[in-house]
């Protein structure tokens, strides 16, 4: 599994449809950071098919519109939408399978971590995701 992380000044930024960077982990979470990408535009479909074809399966966002959700599982991208905090809380949250806490949340969202719209039955975060198998 590959995860992408849309980030603005060291956090989630708080609205992936105009963030402008993001960070790609292909080889799990440990070790460095990788080098932030840049988005190839705002367009929701040109960023799916950027991520997809980078091998993303799953990006962790910030506030995510129906457009950019729709694109996304177009592409068999999953998004974990609404997380708010530091890249590295995120990454922390992330390899010890708690980032569904009230905690990552952003302000005044009502279901952390879990799907608002069509997208099923909760944001769980595999074992291979986290880089345990």
């Amino acid at each position: 599994m590959t995860l992408a992380l849309s980030v603005w000044n060291g956090r989630i930024a708080p609205v992936f449809d105009v963030s402008e960077r993001c960070l790609i982990f292909s080889g799990g979470l440990e070790g460095p950071l990788p080098e932030p990408d840049l988005f190839p535009s705002f367009d929701a479909d040109d960023r799916a098919r950027f991520l997809s074809g980078r091998g993303v399966t799953h990006l962790v966002c910030g506030a995510l519109s129906r457009e950019y959700e729709d694109a996304l599982l177009d592409q068999g991208i999953e998004a974990l939408s609404f997380a708010a905090g530091p890249v590295a809380r995120i990454l922390e949250a992330l390899k010890a399978g708690t980032l569904e806490q009230e905690l990552f949340s952003m302000p005044g969202c009502g279901c952390p971590r879990r799907r608002c719209r069509r997208r099923g039955q909760g944001n769980r975060l595999g074992p291979a995701l986290r880089g345990t198998q």
